[in-house]
This record gives structure tokens, sequence and C-alpha cells, in this order.
């Protein structure tokens, strides 16, 4: 009647595009800050405070790979 699979199967599917979407803000933002059109990471976080993005960058990538994991 059921189908908890199927529902799992979509969650999983959102939380990993979630994930891959947070990472690849700070991606694009990098990218851009190399161009010049936005201000550079280093300029708004300062060096010591780099490691904030990295950090949501990595965690983004992490939960894309356990929701993305056996798909």
């Amino acid at each position: 009647m059921f189908d908890c699979h199927a529902e799992k199967g979509r969650l999983r599917t959102a939380v990993g595009i979630f994930g891959i979407a947070v990472a690849s803000c700070f991606f694009i933002w990098l990218l851009l800050g190399w161009f010049g059109w936005v201000p550079s990471m280093v300029d708004v976080f300062g060096v010591a405070g780099m490691r904030t993005p990295a950090a949501v960058t990595v965690a983004g990538l992490l939960l894309a790979a356990i929701a993305f994991w056996e798909w």
C-alpha cells in the first residue's frame, strides 16, 4: 500500500540536491571573486575566517555524498 522506499528515495534526492546547491554557491562565489565581479571571500571573511565557507562547502559535499550513496 505504501511505498516507503520511494519516499525515502525522494527525500534523499532532495537532501543531496540541497547539499550540492550549498557547495555550488560558495564555488561560484569563489570564481566570481577571482574575476573581481563580487567581493572576494578573503575580503568578506578575512584570512582567519576562511574556515567558515570551507566548512560549509565540505559539509554540503558530505551531505550530498551521504544522500547519493548507493543511488
